[in-house]
């Protein structure tokens, strides 16, 4: 008899990798029990799906060389769900998901045995009687122990009869099919649920684990930070609440573990752990990054803590974790407590990837969304869409700012139902750090401003616009010491020049940035000189002065006037507002207490509009959302990526050594070469783009063939010598 192996390099028997999804089924079984009350049957069903997915396997073919053999083990491993004595709706529901474990039923319509693909099929199924010996003699042989091992007693559901073979050969596709076109909407939660679970097992199993993680007691570990002696009203509040929460703090006043507890109250618990998978949402790499540093401090396990966004496997590289194990776990149903951007949990509703994996393990999650005033009205109104679907799958949601527009509240109000806790005013002013400053004046009176502004150590100058940084720089640095920081840098030296400033603040005199100092940096300027902008963007701003907030506020300094270029950037009637509402306190502190009120008054002149534009995307979102089938792709997820797949480019300077890395297999360390390149700058000199190469992985690599400097960042000038194509 031979044998047959489910996995090559290293060689993984049928029996073992069968063995070993039956194991993360188990424990998952074990953890989400919530999910029963969707799907009452969906355990059992699973393990009939997670028992045959890789029966076709055994084709000969395949055993020989699964790379060219050419055809699709999970076609051949449908027909046996035949032999399964359920109810035929049960029996569809569990083939449907064997047939598209791997790849989409519109993926699959090509090859599907019917009509002129009917006699290939036959050949394969041919080629799978080829081990049948190994077929009854090993693995159907070993099915009532693993009942037994799953379900406590041999359920005998699974019975092959003597003409096993020829069923198999004569499996009707079509009856198949057609009862997915009538029955996909009433079965929809099922189909979803059982692709899901049986991804979430085939592929922890092929990368070697056994059971899912759960989280140990959160409460213990925020306490062991912060005893529950220190902990303010707030905290202590949100750990009291349940179901959803709006939360209003002022920055510094520990929203973080306010969050954690609030999470410890709503979580589902089981006698191992908490089973809840809990997304803690960020609207920027940097701070995502920095949040699972600090989570991670607090958790110790980094298979407990998951950092996912676009580049997070550069970042665990860079961070000496072990990156593709883990990078791969984290796209998994594996790691409790995820950081994450909102664009990494849109996926499942744009059917992209495997959709109905995301929007399992979405079912009864635990979702925090921070800093949620960032985004734009596009993926706001995403996001409501989002939460209204997930309101239906028992997922609560924490929203927390210390600069939510009151627009906003309303909106997330209308679909959440949220409880609201507010600091009070007395507590909330205790967190005051600023004073306020207008000063009528642009960025052409720099160097004046700066002799002028009094200053006891390293001063921030932050600009609109990167050419507006560039600009000040240059004109700065000839008699200042002075650092650049701005987003168009490569990661690398941009992670460099944040290093930098971490360890050697106080040897800068000035610092010129954008919008990215913002979020990416925990220190602390003396003071700063700042352009004009929306009055959320300037508290952001300003909390990088000041910043654990001793002693008496700081003075902080605002421009009456931003660049040409700014109205690109904000929306001028709330940066005008802005400059009003501040001049109104002009040599006054400004009072974290008012800090809500000032940005809702912000934000009056386009709440109206900017309320009907979130809608209106919500509504085309839903209406997107709703029309998805499960188990097919569609045109949601080019469109998810034609959305919010942003551009990256590596500088021309550059891409002899970007070439070289990708030859030599160390294609992780290109994001290193890479800058993020804004689609206006795409577009506007479209001439200095090209790929890296015509074929292999330097085909996605984008090369911008415009100056470039370690110093300067990516300018809009052609490069010398660079070969414009």
């Amino acid at each position: 008899m031979r044998v047959c192996y489910a996995k090559f390099l290293p060689h993984d028997f049928l029996e073992c990798h069968t063995n070993d999804a039956i194991n993360v089924l188990r424990s998952m079984k074990g953890a989400f029990k919530w999910l029963e009350e969707f799907f009452p049957r969906i355990w059992e069903l699973s393990f009939y799906s997670v028992l045959l997915h890789d029966l076709g396997k055994c084709a000969s073919g395949f055993q020989r060389d699964p790379r060219k053999w050419g055809y699709r083990h999970e076609i051949l491993s449908t027909p046996f769900t035949a032999f399964l004595d359920l109810p035929e709706d049960e029996r569809n529901l569990i083939a449907l998901a064997i047939l598209t474990h791997h790849r989409t039923l519109d993926e699959l319509e090509e090859i599907l045995p019917s009509g002129e693909h009917r006699a290939e099929f036959e050949d394969r199924v041919e080629e799978l009687l080829q081990n049948r010996d190994y077929i009854e003699g090993i693995f159907f042989e070993r099915v009532p122990y693993w009942e037994l091992y799953f379900f406590g007693r041999r359920k005998g559901l699974f019975n092959p009869p003597e003409d096993w073979a020829e069923r198999i050969m004569n499996y009707d596709f079509d009856s198949l099919l057609t009862w997915y076109e009538r029955n996909s909407q009433r079965y929809w939660n099922e189909l979803v649920f059982l692709r899901g679970i049986l991804n979430a097992s085939d592929h922890l199993a092929s990368a070697g684990e056994l059971a899912v993680r759960l989280l140990s007691d959160i409460r213990t570990a925020v306490e062991a930070r912060v005893p529950p002696e220190r902990w303010r009203p707030l905290q202590r509040q949100a750990g009291e609440t349940e179901g959803n929460l709006i939360l209003r703090a002022p920055t510094g006043y520990g929203k973080t573990e306010a969050s954690l507890l609030w999470a410890d109250r709503n979580a589902f618990r089981t006698k191992r752990g908490i089973a809840s998978r809990i997304f803690y949402v960020l609207p920027y790499k940097a701070s995502i990054n920095a949040m699972h540093s600090r989570l991670l401090a607090l958790f110790r396990e980094p298979e407990l803590v998951g950092v996912l966004h676009s580049s997070s496997g550069f970042y665990l590289y860079s961070s000496e974790l072990e990156y593709r194990r883990l990078s791969s776990l984290y796209r998994k149903i594996y790691t409790p407590l995820k950081v994450t951007t909102p664009f990494q949990l849109m996926k499942p509703f744009f059917g992209v990837g495997f959709p109905e994996m995301g929007l399992m393990e979405l079912t009864g999650s635990l979702l925090i969304f921070d800093e949620i005033h960032a985004y734009e009205p596009n993926v706001l109104g995403i996001i409501l869409a989002m939460l209204e679907l997930l309101k239906e799958r028992k997922t609560r949601t924490l929203v927390m700012s210390a600069t939510l527009p009151e627009f906003l509240e309303e909106l997330l109000s209308e679909v959440l139902n949220p409880k609201l806790l507010t600091a009070p005013p007395e507590e909330a002013d205790r967190f005051t750090r600023h004073r306020v400053n207008v000063i009528d004046g642009s960025m052409d009176e720099v160097e004046e401003l700066l002799a002028e502004v009094p200053a006891d150590g390293p001063v921030l100058i932050a600009c609109n616009t990167v050419s507006r940084a560039m600009e000040v720089y240059s004109r700065l640095s000839e008699d200042h010491n002075v650092m650049l920081l701005h987003s168009r840098f490569t990661y690398g030296d941009r992670e460099e020049k944040e290093r930098n400033l971490l360890a050697n603040l106080n040897n800068y005199d000035v610092v010129v940035a954008t919008q990215v100092v913002e979020v990416s940096l925990d220190i602390s300027f003396s003071t700063i000189i700042t352009e004009p902008a929306p009055l959320d963007a300037l508290i952001q701003r300003f909390g990088r002065v000041n910043r654990r907030g001793f002693g008496e506020p700081r003075d902080v300094h605002i421009l009456t006037k931003g660049g040409d270029g700014d109205k690109k950037i904000y929306p001028i009637e709330v940066v005008k507002e802005s400059l009003k509402l501040l001049e109104e306190l002009n040599g006054k502190p400004l009072l974290e207490s008012l800090v809500p009120e000032l940005v809702t008054c912000a934000y009056e002149p386009l709440a109206k509009k900017l309320t009907e534009e979130v809608l209106t995307y919500r509504e085309q979102a839903l209406e997107l959302f709703r029309g998805l089938k499960p188990l097919k792709g569609g045109e949601s997820e080019r469109r998810f990526y034609e959305m919010f797949h942003g551009l990256e480019a590596v500088p021309g300077v550059y891409q002899d050594r970007v070439l070289e890395l990708i030859n030599h297999g160390r294609s992780i360390e290109v994001y290193r070469y890479l800058v993020p390149v804004p689609m206006w700058l795409y577009l506007s000199e479209s001439d200095a783009f090209h790929r890296l190469s015509d074929r292999g992985p330097g085909k996605y690599v984008l090369v911008a063939e415009l100056e470039y400097s370690p110093e300067l960042g990516l300018q809009r000038e052609p490069r010398e010598g660079g070969d414009i194509m």
